[in-house]
């Protein structure tokens, strides 16, 4: 129990390496046996960026949450199962297992956990162009989380509701909601959740027109990120950081940047990243009117998102696609 209790502690405050190192040093049997320890243990390597280790361990704790008919723990590890599937690109299949999980929780009465299905549900939603319904998912999940007061997934699921309402072209109130998931999520003294949030504010402020203070923010989360080892949250922040440059007219080092971004997210099997990483070098390429390579990069980054099924991505890209 004591090490359990000090697993989900490290976790509760997004200290993912430093739960790997805690668990690395326990003895093997104790965590391989406890379903909570490897679910815990999973969540943490795909913080880092481990995707292999992260499936590993999220499957040997959906095996065991099963074989001893613990259905509440079984939904978590498959909610997160589904996660480790949306990250890797699986999108059709991280759907399907996130309803599965809903339905299951709704019938529990899990709240935290009906809460944490429509809230990746809403990233789905969001990621196919259906704001809507990604807004009804976020409320949904806002709702949920409330109830079960997990002021974790309350700053979540603000978060995620800013980018929607960034999407949209509502910088006003997608700001207002980023404001209120930053104050949340440093409440609650979580590094990854208040960098991810912080973040979150900065590209909506880059996207705004206030490229400085983004850019200022923005370095800010970096040095957490590395702080706590996260791996792909320095990625993903480097995409910002590239976007701040290129405002800044700093085009060389935005472009140097960009491509970073992109080998680094393929090398971690993030393709959304990619597929992000790449429409930005290929606007940045037009600008500098280098047509052709903007053309091909372009076309990469569409076929990135129709195997997501991004489809508000691929339509942003057209005047880019048709254009050689």
């Amino acid at each position: 129990m004591r090490m359990l209790n000090e697993a989900h502690k490290l976790a509760a405050t997004g200290q993912h390496a430093a739960l790997v190192d805690f668990l690395s040093d326990q003895p093997a049997p104790d965590v391989e046996g406890s379903p909570g320890l490897a679910l815990l243990l999973g969540i943490a390597h795909g913080r880092l960026g481990n995707d292999s280790d992260a499936g590993c361990w999220v499957a040997r704790a959906l095996r065991q949450s099963r074989a001893r008919g613990d259905r509440a723990a079984e939904t978590r590890a498959l909610n997160v199962s589904a996660a480790i599937a949306l990250e890797s690109g699986r999108v059709t299949e991280a759907a399907f297992d996130f309803a599965r999980a809903l339905a299951e929780a709704e019938r529990a009465g899990d709240h935290a956990m009906v809460g944490r299905c429509s809230n990746n549900l809403g990233i789905i939603a969001n990621m196919r162009g259906d704001h809507g319904r990604a807004i009804g998912s976020y409320t949904m999940a806002l709702a949920a989380f409330q109830r079960a007061d997990h002021r974790m997934g309350v700053a979540e699921a603000l978060h995620n509701l800013a980018i929607t309402y960034r999407d949209q072209g509502n910088m006003e109130e997608a700001l207002k909601i980023a404001d209120l998931a930053v104050d949340k999520a440093q409440g609650l003294g979580n590094l990854r959740l208040t960098a991810l949030a912080r973040a979150g504010r900065a590209e909506i402020r880059l996207l705004a027109g206030d490229a400085m203070v983004a850019r200022r923010e923005i370095e800010r989360v970096m040095e957490t990120e590395r702080r706590i080892g996260n791996v792909v949250g320095e990625v993903q922040d480097l995409r910002v950081l590239a976007g701040c440059l290129a405002a800044a007219g700093n085009d060389v080092e935005a472009e140097a940047t960009l491509r970073d971004v992109i080998e680094r997210a393929q090398e971690l099997h993030r393709p959304y990243l990619a597929a992000q990483a790449q429409r930005d070098l290929a606007r940045l390429l037009q600008r500098f009117g280098r047509t052709n390579e903007a053309h091909s990069m372009a076309m990469r980054a569409r076929a990135r998102f129709e195997a997501l099924g991004a489809e508000a991505e691929i339509a942003k890209l057209e005047d880019l696609c048709a254009a050689e």
